[in-house]
């Protein structure tokens, strides 16, 4: 789903995404990674995009070489977080989830038994709107998933 925001002589783009699981085939990542960058590719590189969602991959918590990964994430990373990372390489965007230092319960977005990780992600081609980004520990917006919020700074103009 995307959403266009006018504000300023600004678009903002804001996409929500929820990507196939680990255990789904590869043609079905394939098709939702090949629609994504379709759609993202199409945004004027004036405008602002912003992608949120269950992209269901592991980043990591290092960069590695990735300048979309600001160096503080979680745990390891995956194949399905190798094609968020190359994704948000392609398409200039930051993982602005990743720049922020924080304790684990406000970085952790998915918890289920033993299992602590985080999955769900917000992407930014502005890095210099986004102002924090944490998750809400102790509250869910589906079972097992912590809400995760980010402070932008817009501007709109008045009437």
């Amino acid at each position: 789903m995307k959403i266009v925001v006018a504000a300023k002589e600004r678009l903002y783009h804001f996409f929500s995404a929820y990507a196939p699981q680990t255990g789904c085939s590869d043609q079905a990542k394939d098709e939702f990674w090949s629609l994504l960058d379709e759609k993202t590719a199409e945004v004027p590189s004036k405008d602002v995009i912003i992608v949120a969602g269950d992209l269901n991959g592991h980043v990591g918590a290092t960069k590695d070489g990735y300048s979309c990964h600001g160096g503080f994430g979680h745990g390891s990373r995956n194949a399905d977080g190798e094609r968020i990372l190359e994704y948000a390489e392609s398409h200039n965007l930051t993982i602005v989830n990743t720049v922020f230092r924080k304790r684990d319960s406000l970085l952790i977005s998915f918890y289920s038994g033993s299992t602590r990780t985080q999955i769900d992600f917000v992407k930014d081609r502005d890095r210099s709107l986004v102002t924090d980004a944490k998750i809400v520990p102790y509250e869910t917006v589906a079972p097992q998933h912590r809400p995760l919020i980010c402070t932008l700074k817009i501007g709109i103009t008045s009437p």
